[in-house]
C-alpha cells in the first residue's frame, strides 16, 4: 500500500471510529486496528490526536463536497432528461438514501463539530464542516424555494440535522422525501 493510500485508510478509519465510538474512541491504536494497519502507522502520519482529528475533518469535508457535486450532477442529468420535477424527486431520493448510507459521515461530522466547540486545538473544524454540510441544503433550498438567505439556510440545516440526528441515534424514523420537501417548501 502506498503512502497516500495508507493515509487515506487512516482518515477513513478515523471517521468510522468517530461515528461508532465517539471522540474518546479515537486513539492511534484503535485507528490502526480499524484501518487494518500495523500498530504505529497512525502515529507515523499523525503524532498528535489533534492533528489526526483535523486531517480527518478535512477529509470528511472533501467527502461531503464530492457527495454534493455528485448530487448536483445527478440533478442536472435528471432535469435535462426528464424535467425539473424529476430532478427535484432525484435530490429528495438521494437525501433520504444518504440518511442510510452515510450515517458514519454524519455522526463523525457531529462529533467533530462538538469537539471543535470544546477544544481549542480543533478551532475552525466545526465551521469548515458546517459549510460543507450546508452546501447541499443551500442548493436544494434554492431549487425548491427559488431563493435562499443565510437565515433560511440555517433554519433548513437545523431542521434537517435534527431529523437526521433523530434517525441515526435510533430516536426517530428514517427521513422521507415528503418530510424533507416539506421542510424546504415551508421556508419558501
Amino acid at each position: 500500500m502506498e503512502k497516500q493510500q495508507r493515509r487515506t485508510a487512516i482518515l477513513d478509519a478515523t471517521i468510522t471510529q468517530l461515528a461508532r465510538a465517539g471522540l474518546d474512541g479515537v486513539t492511534h491504536r484503535a485507528v490502526d486496528l480499524a484501518a487494518g494497519l500495523p500498530q504505529g502507522s497512525t502515529s507515523y502520519y499523525f503524532a498528535k490526536k489533534a492533528a489526526l482529528l483535523t486531517a480527518a475533518a478535512e477529509h470528511l469535508g472533501d467527502l461531503l463536497g464530492k457527495d454534493c457535486d455528485a448530487l448536483q450532477l445527478g440533478f442536472a442529468e435528471h432535469v435535462a432528461r426528464d424535467g425539473m420535477e424529476a430532478g427535484i424527486a432525484f435530490v429528495g431520493e438521494e437525501v433520504v438514501s444518504y440518511a442510510e448510507t452515510a450515517q458514519d459521515l454524519y455522526l463523525a461530522r457531529i462529533e467533530l463539530t462538538l469537539a471543535s466547540a470544546r477544544r481549542e486545538e480543533l478551532a475552525g473544524v466545526g465551521d469548515m464542516l458546517t459549510r460543507a454540510a450546508r452546501r447541499p441544503i443551500e442548493f436544494f433550498l434554492e431549487l425548491v424555494a427559488k431563493q435562499s438567505s443565510p437565515e433560511k439556510i440555517d433554519t433548513c440545516a437545523g431542521l434537517v440535522d435534527g431529523i437526521m440526528l433523530m434517525y441515526v441515534t435510533g430516536q426517530g424514523p428514517k427521513p422521507t422525501q415528503d418530510q424533507l420537501r416539506a421542510v424546504f417548501q415551508a421556508l419558501g
